[in-house]
Parts: C-alpha cells; sequence; structure tokens
C-alpha cells in the first residue's frame, strides 16, 4: 500500500501511462508532464546561426564542457524526437528540442528550445518563458559600411513580454574591433552560479557596439550577449545560463569567480 501511495504498483515498479498532447496527439516524455517545464523560442533571420548555436549548446550539455563549470549539474536529451532533431538540426521543422536539466537540492527544469525566423507569428511568443533573439552582426548597418556590403531592409520592432537575451552570432568575424580591456576579450567566468558583474559587463559592451552599428530593436526587458559558435565554442552558454537564473533554476553571483 506505501509503494501504491508513492505512485507505483505492488511491484514498486512506475506507471507507464502514456501522455499525449491534445494539441498533435504525439507522446510526450514523462518528465516533460511532470518537471517544470520552460519553452525558449530561438529565433533570428536566415543564416544567423540559429542551427549552429543549438548544435554548440547539446554538444557542451551533453559531454559535460558546462557540467564541469556547474558541478552537479546533470543534462539530457528527452525523447526519441529530440534526439533525432538533433542528429539532422539543419533540416526545417517545427519540432523542439527537449532538454532536461538537473541540479542536486533543486527541482529539475525541463527547456524545449523551439528553432524560429525572426518574423515568426507574433502569437507564439505567448507560450515562450524567454527568447534567443540571435543578430547576425553582417546584417548590421554600420558593420555593412565597415565591410562594404550594401544596405539591407531593417527588420520591423516586435514585441514581447519575457527575458529576452540579444545575442551577437558570429563573433569571430567582428573580434578585431573590440580592443584589449574590452568584456568580450575574456573567457566567460560562469560557474556554480551565475556571475551578475561579468554578465552587467558584456551587456553594456554589446549594448553600445549595438547602437553604433543600428539596425537592432532593443526590447524592454532584455539583456545583450556576443558569442562564437565555431571551433568549439566562445560564451556560447550565457544567453542560455541568464534564462536559467531567471527561471530560478541557477544561482546568481555578484562577483566575478
Amino acid at each position: 500500500m506505501k509503494a501504491l501511495r508513492r505512485g507505483r504498483c505492488a511491484h514498486g515498479r512506475l506507471p507507464r501511462a502514456r501522455r499525449v498532447c491534445p494539441a498533435c496527439a504525439r507522446a510526450v516524455p514523462r518528465e516533460y508532464a511532470e518537471a517544470s517545464s520552460r519553452a525558449i523560442l530561438v529565433v533570428g533571420t536566415d543564416q544567423a546561426g540559429k542551427s549552429t548555436w543549438l548544435a554548440e549548446i547539446v554538444r557542451q550539455l551533453s559531454t559535460g564542457e558546462i557540467a564541469h563549470t556547474v558541478p552537479g549539474l546533470s543534462v539530457h536529451l528527452l525523447g526519441d524526437s529530440s534526439r533525432a532533431r538533433y542528429a539532422n538540426l539543419d533540416a526545417p521543422t517545427t519540432e523542439p528540442l527537449l532538454i532536461s536539466i538537473r541540479r542536486p537540492g533543486a527541482k529539475p527544469v525541463v527547456l524545449a528550445l523551439y528553432e524560429l525566423p525572426e518574423d515568426c507569428p507574433p502569437d507564439l511568443f505567448g507560450m515562450a518563458a524567454g527568447v534567443v533573439r540571435l543578430v547576425d552582426p553582417t546584417r548590421l548597418p554600420g558593420v555593412r559600411r565597415l565591410f562594404g556590403l550594401e544596405p539591407l531592409h531593417p527588420t520591423s520592432p516586435w514585441a514581447h513580454r519575457v527575458p529576452v537575451a540579444v545575442t551577437v552570432s558570429k563573433l569571430d568575424l567582428v573580434w578585431d574591433m573590440f580592443d584589449n580591456g574590452s568584456p568580450l576579450r575574456r573567457p566567460s567566468p560562469h560557474g556554480r552560479d551565475y556571475v551578475e558583474s561579468d554578465g552587467l559587463d558584456v551587456h553594456h559592451e554589446v549594448e553600445a557596439w549595438l547602437t553604433r552599428w543600428g539596425g537592432v530593436d532593443l526590447p524592454s526587458g532584455h539583456r545583450c550577449f556576443a558569442l562564437s559558435a565555431l571551433a568549439g565554442g566562445y560564451r556560447v552558454a550565457d544567453p542560455l545560463l541568464w534564462l536559467l537564473t531567471r527561471f530560478g533554476a541557477l544561482g546568481v553571483a555578484r562577483g566575478r569567480s
């Protein structure tokens, strides 16, 4: 009887009840249904690096690179569809990547990462707990002038009510613009907790450059980042770690580690 009250059968096993999404009728992984789940939209123009960023995030999570700096962190992909999605990130799909994140003493969190174009329907933002907006610097007017490229049509501003990580991708292409004292030239210090002082330094630096380059709408409730997902990645996890602090899944340290 005690086993039954804990949700297990008389043999001590968990029931294999099949959970099904009422909208698409697909099976929902048990952990997604029972854990605290958050949808994160990864948006950006074509060639902004959305798939490359997702691939590097999952690689760092699955190989333990992020767990090495965040002691006790355990991460894995949920369900066959997420594993198939990760195996072929270049294929267009609306299927999210489901990632389970666990830390000792904290409730597990499941992230559903959706890759979407920048002009996706506004109602999709209503389901999101956070947004990672990847900005290709080579599309910005100030950068294009420096590279001698023709100007592009500006993107339309969009409204939201969730935390937004406005993230300059392809940092390696504009690396030479930053002096040696720039916070973008120091490696990410985030570990057991997210280092707020570093996050603010990077935010102010990137925000100043985005203002100088033009062409980006900076909404309220945003935090700015910059990264390169090539050659093992540089500051790749920073936007995701910041969102985890907003969800209460990661602590915040005020000083530098």
